[in-house]
């Protein structure tokens, strides 16, 4: 029990002694252990709410930390359970709010200030899949860091981050763009040949052989481009 609980519970006390005290001599020494326990108690708790901000104040920005990039860890999963397991000799030993874990939507945070005097990250942006964040938990042993991330169904996962190629993902964006803006001159290609074909099926000599020699020209035109 600290000494300001230990007053304050004086204090609880002697205030229900006062309430039954009659003689003159009792009440006057009440009161003055009331005024007594209550200065006590004001020098106190304003000590104690320092020393909390002092604390706070230890424990440094996040965005001011530099971080070593986890890279070793071992998953498992159970039905709809993803256990993953981070192993650090001794982890268990620094004090809790060293050890920070934050899940949001597909994605967590694994953060370790202060182990061997360095700090480790494990940062995944985004899951392999969907979990239920609000549902998943963390919990610290002596030498590692086991986190559970709770799945919405028993899909299974061959690993815990997404692999998307960004490589792929540009050239399907490159291939989309163009087909939005190739697509409206498809039929005005189709209609050129249209009309070529027309000509050429004609029983003008003169202009079978134009149509022959434009398409010659294009077709050299395009293999000196490829």
């Amino acid at each position: 029990m600290s000494e300001l609980q230990q007053y304050q519970e004086d204090l609880e006390e002697v205030q229900e002694w006062l309430k039954t005290a009659k003689r003159p001599n009792n009440i006057e020494y009440l009161n003055k252990r009331i005024k007594f326990l209550n200065d006590s108690i004001k020098i106190l708790q304003p000590q104690k709410v320092e020393k909390d901000e002092q604390i706070e104040q230890q424990m440094p920005q996040i965005d001011e930390l530099k971080f070593e990039k986890i890279t070793k860890y071992a998953f498992e999963q159970e039905e709809n359970k993803i256990k993953i397991i981070i192993n650090m000799d001794g982890v268990g030993e620094l004090p809790p709010k060293n050890i920070q874990v934050e899940f949001g939507k597909n994605c967590f945070d694994v953060r370790i200030i202060g182990y061997h005097n360095a700090n480790h990250r494990l940062q995944i942006i985004k899951t392999f899949g969907e979990f239920l964040d609000k549902m998943s938990s963390f919990k610290v042993t002596k030498n590692n860091i086991h986190i559970t991330l709770i799945l919405p169904d028993k899909k299974q996962w061959t690993q815990i981050k997404t692999t998307e190629n960004l490589i792929d993902q540009k050239k399907e964006q490159k291939e989309k763009k163009k087909y939005e803006k190739d697509g409206p001159l498809d039929d005005n290609v189709k209609g050129v040949l249209g009309m070529m074909k027309e000509l050429y099926e004609s029983d003008d000599p003169e202009m079978r052989e134009t149509v022959r020699q434009f398409m010659r020209k294009t077709a050299n035109q395009q293999m000196w481009k490829n």
